[in-house]
């Protein structure tokens, strides 16, 4: 991915935010490249993405996060069913916001929800950006693992126990 890519990223957070909470942008930490697993959080939600671009784009949110957003979001119940919901949720709107951002040319799949274990067998590409943002306090991570067709079956390949 090129770096103007990587923006258009965190332009969609940006945007999803001020949507959601005018007011009240997620602070933007410097993003970097992970090789291997990154650091987890409490939820992960995967989106499968296949096009220009192959590879996953998944969310590794916090819980303190998700309650918020939920609130946000008129849901009374915080439980673990509602939180993994709205982890999907707002991969699955990032990740259709950078669809059509990248001119729709991509397939992607439902989202899927990993807990520490499944994320750590799941074929991944062996690097992604990480992008970290903090929002109310609560520190979550988008990560970005997307390559050329070809590179990213090379590096699913690789990972794959």
């Amino acid at each position: 991915m090129e770096a103007h890519q990587l923006k258009l990223f965190q332009e969609i957070t940006l945007r999803y935010f001020a949507k959601l909470a005018p007011g009240e942008p997620p602070d933007l930490e410097e993003p970097f490249l992970q090789f291997g697993e990154t650091a987890g959080q409490e939820f992960t939600s995967l989106v499968e993405i296949r096009g220009e671009y192959d590879g996953c784009l998944y969310l590794d949110a916090s819980r303190p996060l998700l309650e918020a957003l939920l609130g946000l979001h008129g849901e009374a119940e915080v439980s673990e069913r509602t939180l993994r919901d709205m982890c999907r949720e707002l991969s699955n709107v990032l990740s259709g916001n950078a669809s059509q951002a990248f001119g729709g040319n991509w397939e992607i799949s439902v989202p899927l929800t990993l807990d520490r274990e499944e994320k750590r067998r799941h074929p991944l590409p062996p690097s992604a950006f990480v992008m970290p943002f903090r929002w109310r306090g609560a520190r979550s991570f988008l990560v970005v693992a997307l390559a050329p067709p070809g590179e990213a079956a090379a590096g699913n390949a690789r990972r794959t126990p």
